[in-house]
């Protein structure tokens, strides 16, 4: 009797062993997650974490709120909540610089979805022409962990522009005592400063900016409705360069191209392109009020300084190419 239950109770436990086996094959240990990623491009391979459904996704010129970290080799290289202070981080969209641009996968999420991404680490570090790390070797991937927050269309940030540039002028067309009339002169004091430091006399035009022109093009003056080509750095008064598309670092290499006059570019664009021939080098000084006035913009990568609220502008610009509107 006491043999046969020892059989019983042997049996039972080889019964039992192998329903286990069965449900948890060997290889895939239980709660470890098992990814299938999709190649864009030899470059860049991306999985969805959490996909949400929607159908709204970024394009080109909209603003976008992410939480991002870029990890390699176990090495933290960026994270948007330690520049943001536990925020998620503003990003511009546009289009993708170089194979592996995380651009290409960032416009196929949604609000509310999450992707892990993959890039070749020498394929970015060779388009930002900055030398590796020693923890880095070719062959290696950056892995990119993002949740898309929420989208703000471009046409909603042009919208923004165009309301706070309205509402300084507003400002300071309502009485010269306000508090953007003194923001105008201590600007301009400022400015005064910066030309005299560096023995330049730019020329001042009613609106209060100022433009000095390096070279001179040929042919006529850029009208609204033209559509030109620029190239272009900005930089503060201290010297941080905020933004460029001649300075890999900002990842938008590409001229930029729009039509004069339509509200793309801020008023201090407007004016001081209207000033200028095909061919053209000049340097644009901007004082707030023409520029994003009480409005910040937030940092990047490349300038994590961002532009503070009420900050004079200096552009550098090469009006490349205009293509006068059709009559």
């Amino acid at each position: 009797m006491y043999k046969k239950i020892i059989a019983f109770l042997f049996t039972c436990i080889i019964f039992l062993f192998a329903v286990a086996q069965k449900n948890n094959p060997v290889g895939v240990p239980p709660g470890k997650p098992v990814y299938n990623f999709i190649k864009i491009n030899p470059k860049l391979q991306y999985v969805f974490v959490d996909n949400k459904p929607g159908n709204v996704h970024p394009r080109e010129g909209d603003d976008v709120m992410m939480r991002m970290i870029a990890i390699c080799n176990n090495r933290f290289m960026y994270s948007s909540a330690q520049v943001n202070k536990g925020q998620p981080g503003a990003f511009s969209i546009s289009k993708a610089a170089f194979q592996g641009d995380i651009a290409d996968a960032l416009m196929l999420m949604t609000p509310g979805d999450s992707i892990i991404c993959l890039v070749d680490a020498q394929s970015m570090y060779d388009y930002s022409k900055k030398p590796m790390p020693d923890y880095i070797k070719p062959g290696d991937k950056i892995q990119y962990n993002i949740r898309l927050v929420s989208i703000k269309p471009r046409e909603e940030v042009q919208k923004e522009r165009e309301a706070a540039f309205n509402q300084a002028m507003q400002n300071q067309g309502a009485n010269q005592n306000t508090a953007a009339a003194q923001l105008m002169e201590i600007e301009d004091k400022a400015l005064l400063d910066y030309f005299s430091s560096r023995k330049i006399a730019p020329i001042k035009t009613r609106s209060g900016m100022y433009y000095r022109i390096q070279k001179e093009g040929i042919g006529l003056f850029a009208m609204p409705g033209d559509t030109v080509v620029m190239n272009y750095r900005g930089n503060l008064l201290d010297g941080t360069v905020f933004d460029s598309n001649t300075d890999s670092a900002f990842r938008h290499v590409q001229p930029l191209v729009f039509v004069l006059g339509a509200g793309r570019v801020i008023q201090g664009w407007e004016e001081g392109i209207g000033y200028l021939k095909p061919g053209s080098k000049a340097s644009f000084f901007i004082p707030s009020a023409m520029a994003y006035g009480a409005q910040s913009r937030p940092g990047t990568a490349a300038n994590p300084k961002g532009i503070p609220a009420n900050t004079v502008l200096i552009f550098d610009v090469e009006l490349v190419a205009v293509k006068p509107q059709k009559k």
